[in-house]
């Protein structure tokens, strides 16, 4: 099979965006109380193993339902329709299943994958260096513990879904056995690693540091490790040269929780407007919001902006599906990817904007649907790769500044 061919048949794509939008409705009502208590809804768990969507992404071969990257991306878009923040948390899981496809091992993949479909166990990714993000190299430690394993020490910010996940997966470079890491920046790459352990492993802790201004129910919090033990069959392959190989899985399902976003806002300021009145104005005895000028611009427009997001977001997919990525420069591949991505945080971003806007001052209170996503919104920008980092990217490759792609 190629890396994106089709395994599920249309009724088998259609029965999937049916479970995530029954599950929606169980996000839209959570979503609320967990933005004002800023917690990850771990009741939300249970449900959503339950609806079968674990193994959404895990191909047939490995007991799975087969989702390629497209159906992937519109059942995260559905989830957030419910509530984007939630919905942003267990798509960790699964941009995690989808990386992991090409990632591992042989062994490690029937190992791993084993126990999402069986056991339906939800995965996390920590990869993130509080001082910066995905791009720092790994300062979490792997020491070799003599038996060919490791003890990791450190800690990872960004770790969403770690409070609902069983299985971590992360990066630590391997040092020396004084737990010293290579000075030589090739030589630190080289040895930057991703392994997966069981969230019970005994050195793993979380501490709660996630209070931010939107995407609050994600519960994005900071693991600690602690002296955990890596065995060997941990060991999950080169960080720079692994994961970034499967980069679409996060860019192309972030995109979908964002674009879900956008269009969640928009169908929420379209049902304001066509009932909203303003009574007696200058302009009339029943002035309805609807018959405005200006709103009917700008609700027109607020679709154009989704529209052309979601359009982007689809070619994308198919672009994938159908192998034409190859025809991209393997060092940019990564911000080719993040168009989509781009085009739908900035979208969801404008879109919050226009929607406050046009609805007025109600919508501007604490707790109003429209407040919350607005909030949410301004997280887009942040997810790795971030958008200044991809305009930064396509800019120098524009101008034959990046480094040419290595030779086979």
């Amino acid at each position: 099979m190629g890396k994106h061919d089709i395994e599920m048949s249309v009724a088998e794509q259609n029965d999937v965006i049916e479970r995530a939008r029954s599950l929606a409705k169980k996000f839209a009502e959570i979503g609320p109380q967990a933005d004002r208590e800023n917690r990850f809804p771990v009741e939300l768990v249970a449900p959503y193993k339950e609806s079968g969507l674990p193994a959404l992404a895990v191909p047939k071969k490995y007991g799975g339902l087969g989702a390629d990257i497209w159906t992937v991306t519109r059942v995260s878009k559905e989830l957030a329709k419910g509530d984007p923040a939630i919905a942003l948390a267990f798509n960790m899981h699964q941009t995690m299943v989808g990386i992991f496809r090409g990632l591992l091992s042989e062994p490690a993949r029937e190992r791993v994958f084993a126990e999402v479909v069986n056991d339906r166990k939800l995965i996390c990714g920590a990869f993130s260096e509080d001082r910066a993000g995905l791009t720092g190299l790994s300062d979490t430690r792997a020491v070799p513990d003599g038996n060919g394993g490791w003890r990791i020490y450190g800690k990872k910010t960004w770790a969403t879904l770690c409070q609902g996940a069983d299985i971590v997966s992360f990066n630590a470079t391997i040092t020396d056995e004084s737990g010293e890491i290579p000075q030589n920046v090739e030589e630190r790459a080289a040895a930057e690693t991703v392994f997966v352990l069981p969230m019970d492993t005994p050195g793993i802790s979380i501490i709660e540091t996630w209070d931010t201004m939107g995407m609050r129910a994600t519960g994005t919090h900071t693991i600690v490790f602690d002296g955990a033990h890596a065995t060997a069959d941990t060991y999950s392959g080169n960080m720079r040269f692994g994961l970034f190989g499967e980069f679409e899985w996060a860019s192309l399902s972030f995109a979908g929780v964002y674009q879900g976003l956008a269009e969640k806002a928009y169908l929420e300021a379209r049902e304001i407007v066509k009932k909203k009145s303003l009574g007696a104005t200058m302009e009339g005895s029943n002035v309805a919001l609807k018959e405005i000028g200006y709103i009917q611009y700008g609700l027109g427009r607020m679709l154009y902006e989704t529209e052309v997001a979601a359009r982007a977001l689809e070619t994308t997919a198919r672009i994938l599906i159908e192998g034409r990525d190859a025809e991209w420069n393997p060092m940019v591949r990564s911000a080719f990817l993040d168009v989509s991505k781009v085009a739908s945080t900035e979208t969801a971003i404008r879109v919050t904007d226009a929607a406050l806007r046009l609805v007025g001052g109600s919508a501007f209170r604490r707790g109003h649907t429209l407040e919350r996503l607005y909030r949410d919104a301004r997280g887009g920008p942040f997810h790795p790769m971030t958008t200044d980092q991809v305009y930064d990217m396509l800019g120098r490759s524009e101008l034959g500044l990046l480094p040419p792609p290595p030779t086979s």
